[in-house]
């Protein structure tokens, strides 16, 4: 639910900051086409998609590896903290995230994940360093991020809130207004603009910037706002320059938004705010993920098969397919006209225009794929089908739904396993047909996740049963 900050015509969201969004969506795949050409000049789209999928399965698995590695915070422990994240959050009337600290020199603080609860990663170097105030600014313009809604969109981009160059090059435009926007309820947390300075300052140059002159500091950004060079440079990061931050929060604070903004922030509240959800030991509905991003899973995957059935299409084609592989050519049927089409065959397996097929392999399973491959009769959702059990058999989670935050788990929570995953799969392409229909009244539980006693669920559910210090109460399942 976003704060009501950011709902209305007073909304304190930075004026530029949809239109960014959008642009940054339409944008992003041809900057980085054209990127992937200058650096290889025979990179097509398809390697470009696959490029940017590994890109950010790598930024899932290090993302795993930092909360990994952080220490939770709770009452008991560093109350400091927890005190002063808890009555932000009960300010901005969204729930508390689970916090984490962790040793890191560069960032301060990020907040990361797709859904509630979401996760408030920590340095413990500048806990140390910042004043109470300070702190409230850098947890303030992070808690922000959660409160806009940018949190899921940049925890597919960046580990920890540092983006590289190249994906400040491309997504930089709408990562610097959601600075703008963040800024604001920063400097609403810390209650002035003095601290907001001073937590700018240390956070970028450290226990020096308590040394720098921040008048001169600003009248340094006014002369770099008169070269164009230098306000160009900008565009290679993903905050504005510090002395602009400073200037946009300054004209904020004298603008006719900051007065209501302030008033509702500091208005009394005896409540303290929702808790992070905590799952319990079997599955519920609000556990199970909603249609946005199973479709964001679904195009993930799709994209990863369907650039390797291409790459060894082509392969076979220009008679470079591996030792592991014979290409035979057939003449095509003619339902189909005259021609040749390639078949690629992996013993027993057969891959053609019509699917895969398992030669040879009289096993239970391989008759009844053989039989699924026969029904469904399209190469790329059968291989993406083969994908998905495999993966999913074995680890729990394609790599598109890593990506996303997803997991495929029973009604209590254990992985699923290849036999399970297999009877998700062949009633998915069996029903597929039912399964649309019924989806609008189904919501987050398809036909074939109840048939087969599975649940595709989001991922932060495992993290908030894992943060459950008490045993949890059995609900039941759904």
């Amino acid at each position: 639910m976003p704060s009501p900050l950011f709902e209305g015509p007073a909304t304190l969201r930075h004026p530029r900051e949809r239109l960014a969004f959008v642009l940054t969506l339409v944008f992003a795949l041809p900057i980085a086409y054209a990127i992937g050409t200058v650096i290889h000049e025979k990179i097509g789209p398809p390697e470009v998609a696959l490029f940017i999928v590994i890109a950010m399965l790598y930024v899932t698995l290090a993302r795993g590896r930092l909360i990994g590695s952080s220490v939770m915070v709770h009452e008991a422990q560093y109350p400091r903290v927890f005190a002063l994240v808890q009555r932000i959050c009960t300010q901005l009337e969204i729930p508390m995230p689970l916090v984490f600290v962790r040793e890191d020199n560069n960032v301060p603080a990020v907040a990361l994940g797709f859904g509630e609860p979401y996760s408030l990663v920590l340095s413990s170097h500048w806990i140390e360093t910042f004043e109470d105030d300070e702190l409230a600014f850098a947890i303030g313009r992070e808690l922000g991020h959660i409160a806009a809604g940018h949190t899921r969109f940049l925890s597919l981009l960046s580990v920890n809130g540092n983006e590289n160059a190249l994906v400040s090059l491309v997504f930089g435009g709408w990562l610097r207004t959601c600075t703008f926007t963040c800024d604001r309820i920063g400097l609403l947390a810390c209650g002035s603009l003095d601290a907001a300075i001073r937590s700018i300052a240390i956070a970028s140059f450290h226990e020096f910037g308590r040394r720098v002159d921040t008048s001169q500091f600003i009248e340094q950004g006014r002369e770099i706002a008169t070269d164009s060079v230098l306000r160009w440079g900008e565009w290679l990061g993903s905050e504005p320059y510090a002395t602009r931050r400073i200037a946009a929060m300054d004209a904020f604070l004298h603008s006719p938004l900051y007065a209501p903004a302030a008033a509702w922030y500091d208005r009394e509240i005896r409540t303290a705010p929702m808790p992070a959800a905590i799952a319990g030991s079997l599955v519920t509905r609000s556990d199970c993920a909603g249609w946005w991003r199973r479709t964001w899973a679904v195009t993930i995957d799709l994209i990863v098969v369907s650039t390797l059935i291409l790459a060894f299409t082509n392969q076979a084609s220009s008679g470079g397919a591996p030792k592991t592989t014979t290409t035979t050519t057939t003449k095509s049927s003619a339902s189909h006209g005259s021609g040749d089409s390639t078949t690629v065959v992996f013993a027993p397996i057969r891959l053609d225009g019509n699917g895969f097929h398992f030669d040879g392999a009289d096993t239970p399973i391989g008759r009844a794929l053989s039989r699924v491959s026969g029904i469904v009769g399209n190469l790329t959702i059968d291989v993406t089908a083969l994908y998905l059990w495999l993966l999913v058999g074995l680890a729990g989670q394609s790599f598109g739904m890593m990506i996303v935050g997803l997991r495929i788990v029973t009604t209590d929570y254990r992985q699923p396993g290849l036999v399970r995953s297999f009877a998700r799969y062949a009633l998915g392409l069996a029903l597929w047909p039912l399964i649309l229909v019924l989806s609008p009244f189904m919501h987050r539980i398809m036909l074939h996740d109840r048939l087969s006693g599975t649940r595709l669920i989001r991922a932060e559910r495992i993290m908030a049963r894992a943060a459950n210090a008490v045993t949890p109460v059995p609900t039941k399942a759904v």
